[in-house]
């Protein structure tokens, strides 16, 4: 929703200097980010003080008190860290991160007034367009957008094919000296209903580049980066890449000199007149041979094309040279059985039986999660009943400190009991005798301290949800669990098996 509080807050505000003062409009606030004003700041019943104004002894569009208007947002404060809008003298505090939190005090942006402090205008998903601080994020280094430290940043690529973080300029088309606004393609928004909650209609994407889409200025930020070069032999223009050196300031080492192998690099290097036009394989030769995938030219650089049938890129903190070396079980390719709907059905258990059941598998992703689904058979014993379900963690070993499991016991995909959840073990079972009105084998007697009588069959289906125990790195390490259904006569009843339920509605 858009911050109304905080802009009924900054009317009621200004309504107390009454008629000594203007009331701000939004189309010409006379912001400044100095909350001083001038040198005598400004006194309201001294002089004209209009917006931008001359007042009292020399304020200057500002009324010198500490978060005032001088007729428009107050700046105290602008781009300081906060943590809630009252920690700001803006009364807007936002996270203006990408990838990184990184909250800090802003104001919305005013058509035809520029930032305070030097700040420029970008969109944010729930305060609409904000200015916020010049972090020095024109022209950082990144591969892909979420590289740059902004939102609204791009990453995008020169004429010289080298890759540069781009602060937005959609709002008001101000970039800084040596930079120009242009036109981006659209990109799907982190949230669908972008524009929905602040109220704000979207302007066309545009992005400040280099003029001329030249590379960005060799410096400090962009040390050790390469971009495509060129020089000429025999009347071929060939083209290799030369690395900036921020010491120096200049581009330096360039590798074109004569006709060489293609490679991916964005360069001419066979003096062609067409860049990296060479095969994949022989081009990304140098990154190696990886596993159950290939490698890719795009746009410069060797990627991972996808990984084949049964395999995945995981953990993704391997090189990419490795490959895809973590096996994806049959049952989850494509994802499969990543929700209860889609739950893998890996057969039965009775407590007729010692048999077990054993499922395996692994977590291929840092989101992925396995859905399996078994039934279970309470058999008519006579005298005694021995159903208890036991399911248990039995790899990896020594030590299982990466998966946990919450289980659903019966037949629709429920939300699991706080106290089915994140297991490493569940234990559910009953034991003793009784007898129904018929005569038949129903249930058992006290099966608690409390008394709780449970009638049974106690057959039912179940469903287990495999997971990663949160904050832990992931691994491509195999989890393997048992499944039981005749345990010993004695409930474990320190575990999940209590309390238990009346299944039939028989008195307990």
């Amino acid at each position: 929703m858009p911050r109304l509080p905080s802009v009924l807050s900054l009317v009621s505000g200004a309504l107390v200097v009454g008629l000594f003062w203007p009331l701000a409009c939004a189309s010409d606030p006379g912001v400044t980010d100095d909350p001083s004003g001038g040198s005598g700041g400004g006194d309201a019943s001294a002089g004209s003080g209009g917006i931008g104004g001359t007042g009292g002894t020399g304020g200057t569009g500002n009324t010198g008190n500490s978060g005032g208007t001088g007729g428009g947002w107050p700046t105290t404060g602008f781009g300081s860290p906060c943590s809630v809008d009252e920690d700001c003298g803006t009364r807007q505090c936002t996270d203006i991160g990408k990838s990184t939190s990184n909250r800090v005090c802003t104001v919305p942006c005013v058509e035809g007034s520029p930032c305070p402090g030097g700040g420029y205008c970008t969109f944010h998903e729930e305060d609409g367009y904000t200015c916020i601080p010049d972090t020095g994020n024109q022209c950082g280094q990144c591969s892909v957008d979420a590289d740059c430290p902004n939102i609204g940043d791009r990453c995008l690529i020169s004429a010289n094919n080298d890759r540069y973080c781009a602060r937005d300029c959609a709002f008001d088309g101000a970039c800084g000296v040596g930079f120009e606004c242009k036109p981006q393609p659209a990109v799907e928004p982190t949230d669908p209903d972008a524009g929905g909650d602040s109220g704000t209609e979207l302007k066309p994407p545009a992005a400040c580049v280099p003029e001329g889409n030249e590379s960005c200025a060799c410096d400090a930020k962009r040390d050790g980066v390469a971009r495509r070069c060129s020089t000429q032999s025999g009347g071929l223009t060939c083209e290799g890449t030369e690395t900036c050196n921020a010491a120096a300031g200049t581009w330096e080492g360039c590798t074109a000199s004569s006709p060489q192998p293609e490679i991916c690099d964005g360069a001419d290097n066979d003096c062609n007149g067409t860049p990296d036009d060479g095969t994949d394989l022989d081009m990304c030769a140098h990154e190696g041979d990886p596993a159950n995938t290939s490698f890719v030219c795009n746009l410069g650089q060797c990627e991972l094309a996808p990984c084949n049938d049964g395999w995945a890129a995981y953990p993704s903190s391997l090189p990419k040279s490795v490959g895809c070396t973590c096996r994806v079980e049959a049952g989850d390719i494509g994802g499969a059985n990543d929700t209860c709907a889609g739950a893998t059905h890996v057969g039965s258990v009775s407590d007729g039986s010692l048999n077990a059941l054993t499922v395996s598998g692994r977590l291929t992703s840092d989101t992925d999660v396995d859905w399996y689904k078994f039934d279970t058979v309470d058999t008519d014993e006579g005298t005694t009943n021995s159903y208890h379900i036991q399911i248990d963690f039995t790899a990896p070993v020594p030590a299982n400190n990466e998966f946990v499991f919450d289980v659903i016991r019966g037949d629709s995909c429920d939300t699991p009991a706080a106290s089915h959840s994140s297991l490493t073990s569940y234990t559910w079972c009953v034991d003793g005798t009784g007898t129904g009105p018929g005569g038949e084998t129903i249930g058992e007697q006290v099966c608690s301290a409390q008394g709780d009588r449970h009638c049974g069959p106690h057959g039912r289906p179940y469903y287990l949800r495999v997971s990663r125990r949160p904050g832990v790195t992931g691994t491509c390490d195999e989890y393997r669990i048992t499944i039981t259904a005749r345990g010993s006569f004695n409930c474990d009843f320190t575990k999940a098996c209590a309390p238990q339920v009346d299944e039939t509605g028989q008195s307990r």
